[in-house]
C-alpha cells in the first residue's frame, strides 16, 4: 500500500510505502502526528478530524498552502482526503480499517455503555437464536416464546425487543391492577386472593358458578313474581280498562259500520254488473229459420231477442254507464277495506281492556302469595352468587397476568444490555482476555491487559484511570493498554492495519516490546515515534521487518536515504 501526504498540517510531502511495519521518526513538531491523522483520515473517510466543522477545514492545510490531501492506494483502488472543503473521494476497493484500528477512537475512552456494544460487535457475541433457545429453556419459559421473540430479534434488534417486551410488561401490571384494584407487586401477585374468596372456590368451576348465577338469577324473578302485586301493577292495570265502556260502544258502531260498508258495496257490485257491454252483441243463429238472435241480460233476467246493431251514440252511453258504475264499485271497495280495517282496530283495542280488566280482578282477588322477606332471601343468594363468580374469575385472571408477568420479568431480564448478551460478552471476553490479549502481551514483554466484567479495563491487575500520571499526557502504561487493545480488537475485526501515534511515551525496552507485538500480531503497522536523530532510529527496512522515515522540517524521507545523505555531507 502507498500513501502520499501533502501540505497537511505540518507535512509539507511524505510519500510512504505500508508494509509490515513503517516507523515515522523524528524529533518533536515535525508533522509525525500529522501523517497519522492524514492516513487515518483516508483510511476511514473521517476528514472532519477532532470534530472540527466543516467550514474551518482551512485550518487542517499546513500554513501558507491553499489546499492539502491525503492518498492511500493499492492495486484494488484508492481513496481521496481533501481539504479545506474536507471531501472524502474513493476509486475501486481502497484499503479501509475503521476509526479504532486508525487510532481515532479508542476502547477505553468510550463510555460503559458504548463500550459494550463495541465490543459486543467487535467480537461478535451477539447471542445468536441458540443461545436464545438455550436460555429461555434454562428459565422455564414455554418454547413457542422463542420463535416470537427471535423473529422480532431479527426485525427490530435486541434493544427495540427488549422495549417491547417492557411496554407490555407495564400494560401487563395494569390490567393486573384493574382485576385486583390494588398496586402491583410480584410478591403480592404471588399469594393474592379476592376479599371475597373461600376455600371451596379453589377446586370450583367458573361455567358452574356461572350456572349458579343463571338459577338464583331465576329464584329471584319467582320470588318477585309470587310475591304481593306491586301497586304500579295495577295501576298499569286500571289504567288500561278504564275506557273499556267507551271501546266496547266504539267496537260495536265499527262493526255496524263495516256491515252497512259491505251492504253499498254489494249494491254497487250488483249494479255494474247489470249493465248491459258496451260493445256489438255476438249473433246466433237461430236453427229453425236461421235469423240473427242474441242474449240479453244474465241469470233470471237473461232472453233470447232478435239480434240488432247498435249505434255508436249507444255503445258510448253504454260504456259510459259501466265506468260510473266501475267507479261506484270501486269506491264503496275502499269505504268498506276501510270500515272493515276501523272495526279490527276496534276490536283488539276492546280486547285488552277487557284482558286489562280480566287480569286486574284476577289480581285483586288473589292477593300475594309470596312476601318480602322471600324476595329479600332471594336477593340475598343471587348476590352472594355473584361475588363467588367474581371472585373465581378475578382469581383466575389474576393468576394468568401473574404468570405472564412472571414470564415477561424473565424475557425483560435476558433482553436487557445486561442479561443474554452481556453473559454472552463475558464468555467471550475470557477467551479475548486468555487469547488474543494474553498472547499479544506476552510477546511484547508487558503485563497482562485485561478487560474486566463489569467492562473496565486493567493492566498487570490495576485499573487503567490508576495508571496516568499528574499531567494529561498518557502515561507509559496507559499507552501499552491502548495498544494492546487496539491491535487485538483489529485482528478481531479483520482490520490488517493500525496506526500507532506517539509512541515515544515508551522508554528502550518499551519500544521494542511494541515491535514485537506488532509483529507477532501479523498485522501491518504505522508507528510514530520520537527520536533525537536518525543515527537512533531502528532501520527496519534492513531489518527486512518493514521501513522506516525520518521527518524534518515537514518532510519525511526514508531513513537510508537520510543516513546516505549524512555520510556523504561527512
Amino acid at each position: 500500500m502507498k500513501a502520499n501526504i501533502r501540505d497537511f498540517q505540518m507535512v509539507e510531502r511524505a510519500d510512504l510505502e505500508i508494509e509490515g511495519i513503517t516507523l515515522v521518526a523524528g524529533r518533536n513538531s515535525q508533522g509525525k502526528s500529522s501523517i497519522a491523522k492524514g492516513l487515518a483520515a483516508a483510511l476511514t473517510g473521517t476528514v472532519q478530524l477532532g470534530g472540527l466543522l466543516k467550514k474551518d477545514g482551512g485550518k487542517l492545510v499546513r500554513a501558507g498552502c491553499s489546499t492539502a490531501y491525503a492518498v492511500v492506494q493499492s492495486e484494488s483502488g484508492k481513496a481521496t482526503a481533501s481539504w479545506p472543503k474536507c471531501e472524502f473521494i474513493t476509486d475501486g476497493t481502497p484499503p479501509a480499517v475503521n476509526a479504532h484500528a486508525a487510532g481515532l477512537e479508542h476502547l477505553v475512552d468510550m463510555a460503559p455503555k458504548d463500550r459494550a456494544t463495541f465490543l459486543a460487535k467487535a467480537l461478535h457475541t451477539a447471542p445468536d437464536k441458540d443461545d436464545l433457545s438455550q436460555a429461555f429453556t434454562d428459565a422455564g419459559i414455554p418454547a413457542p416464546v422463542v420463535e416470537k421473540v427471535w423473529s422480532d430479534i431479527e426485525a427490530t434488534g435486541w434493544d427495540g425487543k427488549a422495549a417491547d417486551v417492557k411496554e407490555k410488561g407495564a400494560r401487563f401490571k395494569g390490567r393486573w391492577e384493574g382485576v385486583t384494584g390494588e398496586k402491583y407487586g410480584s410478591e403480592k401477585a404471588k399469594g393474592w386472593l379476592p376479599k371475597d374468596w373461600t376455600a371451596d372456590l379453589t377446586e370450583a368451576e367458573l361455567d358452574d358458578l356461572s350456572s349458579e348465577v343463571g338459577e338464583a338469577q331465576i329464584d329471584l324473578e319467582k320470588a318477585i313474581a309470587g310475591a304481593a302485586v306491586d301497586q304500579s301493577e295495577i295501576d298499569r292495570l286500571t289504567a288500561a280498562c278504564a275506557d273499556i265502556e267507551s271501546l266496547h260502544k266504539a267496537s260495536m258502531d265499527a262493526e255496524v259500520a263495516a256491515s252497512q260498508a259491505e251492504a253499498a258495496y254489494k249494491t254497487a257490485k250488483r249494479e255494474l254488473d247489470d249493465l248491459p257491454p258496451a260493445q256489438q252483441p255476438d249473433a246466433l243463429a237461430c236453427p229453425c229459420c236461421k235469423a240473427a238472435l242474441q242474449v240479453n241480460g244474465h241469470g233470471p233476467t237473461m232472453e233470447l231477442v232478435q239480434a240488432a246493431t247498435l249505434s255508436d251514440a249507444e255503445l258510448k252511453k253504454r260504456q259510459t254507464a259501466i265506468n260510473i258504475a266501475a267507479g261506484n264499485a270501486s269506491h264503496a271497495k275502499k269505504q268498506l277495506d276501510a270500515a272493515d280495517q276501523t272495526a279490527a282496530d276496534a276490536q283488539r283495542a276492546h280486547q285488552t281492556a277487557h284482558d286489562a280488566s280480566q287480569r286486574l280482578a284476577a289480581l285483586k282477588a288473589k292477593g300475594g302469595t309470596g312476601s318480602t322477606a322471600d324476595v329479600q332471601a332471594a336477593r340475598d343468594r343471587l348476590a352472594l352468587a355473584q361475588r363467588r363468580h367474581a371472585a373465581l374469575k378475578a382469581n383466575l385472571e389474576a393468576h394468568e397476568l401473574s404468570k405472564q408477568l412472571a414470564v415477561n420479568a424473565m424475557v425483560q431480564t435476558l433482553l436487557s444490555p445486561e442479561g443474554l448478551r452481556k453473559t454472552k460478552l463475558l464468555k467471550v471476553l475470557d477467551t479475548f482476555n486468555g487469547g488474543p490479549l494474553a498472547e499479544l502481551c506476552a510477546a511484547a514483554g508487558w503485563q497482562p491487559v485485561r478487560i474486566e466484567p463489569d467492562l473496565s479495563v486493567t493492566y498487570g491487575g490495576r485499573a487503567y484511570p490508576l495508571l496516568s500520571g499528574l499531567g494529561p499526557q498518557l502515561s507509559s502504561d496507559q499507552f501499552r493498554v491502548r495498544a494492546v487493545l487496539q491491535v487485538a480488537l483489529a485482528q478481531m475485526e479483520g482490520h490488517r492495519l493500525v496506526i500507532i501515534d506517539a509512541a515515544d511515551v515508551l522508554d528502550h525496552l518499551g519500544r521494542g516490546g511494541l515491535i514485537q507485538m506488532l509483529r507477532a500480531a501479523d498485522v501491518s503497522a504505522v508507528v510514530c515515534m520520537t527520536f533525537g536523530k536518525p543515527d537512533l532510529v531502528p532501520d527496519l527496512q534492513a531489518a527486512g521487518m518493514g521501513m522506516s522515515y525520518w521527518i524534518d522540517g515537514g518532510i519525511a524521507r526514508p531513513l537510508a536515504e537520510v543516513k546516505a545523505a549524512k555520510q556523504e555531507a561527512a
